[in-house]
């Protein structure tokens, strides 16, 4: 072969090596391409990290929001109750200043009771016992502590394993003068300190209903016998308590005489 061609086919040669020693990439290169490639994935999460985020961050400045919105109807709601009950406490205010009693509202009376949120009694008064549905005329007595009603022939017995009491009214506390017998579960006892004997006496407390003048409750009486007492009743400050004031220089200011006359005759003796 010519000496021409062959250098044309070694120079022909020398360039295809040459092109293809450019055209391969580095070592270094492909780390770069790696990398490349790395940072655009870890940039495509961040993104992504970043939306979920902004998510979450939104979805907690709702509940956040929700949360002071409440807070504020609550407040207001408190405001309003608390506006509603001073109006009321007002207009209790002007009630009880004003000419109606709160507690009197009807029954027997002489029409010059103090209106001070007390109903006012005398010394003597009417109390009506339901049952047996009976008026009987009571002392009032502020210095003992419960009221007390005159009972005879009393007997103590178990009923399903609660204590109760027999005990006869006398008839002469009834117009009709016939004892009226009844029987009550027992309170509870108590013990009372006699001046004329060393013994304390152990008396029955049970729980009537009461209606003196157009008040009406229940209450506790002691059973004792007050056969040699004038009035077969006595009102405590367990019934007087929060309900009555005591004019003790008048008597049955809510009670009617001759309706206690003719219910029951008095029996000589201290009260």
């Amino acid at each position: 072969m010519p000496a021409a061609p062959r250098i044309l086919i070694l120079l022909a040669a020398l360039m295809i090596a040459g092109c293809t020693h450019l055209i391969s990439p580095s070592p270094a290169e492909k780390d770069f391409r790696v990398l490349k490639t790395q940072l655009a994935q870890q940039q495509d999460q961040l993104a992504s990290q970043q939306v979920l985020l902004n998510a979450l961050l939104g979805d907690n400045r709702n509940v956040a929001e929700q949360q002071q919105q409440g807070f504020a109807n609550l407040q207001d709601q408190m405001e309003r109750l608390r506006s509603v009950t001073n109006r009321h406490l007002a207009s209790r205010s002007t009630t009880t200043e004003g000419d109606t009693c709160p507690i009197m509202t009807s029954g027997l009376s002489n029409g010059d009771e103090q209106c001070s949120g007390l109903t006012t009694i005398g010394s003597i008064e009417g109390i009506r016992l339901l049952p047996p549905d009976h008026l009987f005329e009571a002392r009032i007595d502020t210095g003992a502590n419960t009221s007390s009603l005159d009972a005879r022939d009393i007997e103590f017995f178990e009923r399903d394993g609660d204590d109760y009491v027999r005990f006869t009214l006398a008839g002469e506390h009834f117009a009709e003068r016939e004892a009226m017998e009844l029987e009550r579960p027992v309170s509870r006892f108590v013990e009372i300190i006699q001046a004329s004997s060393k013994d304390n006496e152990r008396r029955a407390v049970i729980e009537l209903q009461y209606r003196i003048g157009s008040i009406e409750r229940v209450a506790e009486f002691t059973l004792a016998n007050r056969e040699r007492l004038t009035y077969p009743a006595l009102i405590g400050r367990n019934i007087l308590r929060d309900l009555f004031s005591v004019d003790v220089s008048r008597q049955f200011i809510l009670s009617d005489p001759d309706e206690l006359e003719e219910a029951a005759g008095s029996i000589e003796g201290e009260g």
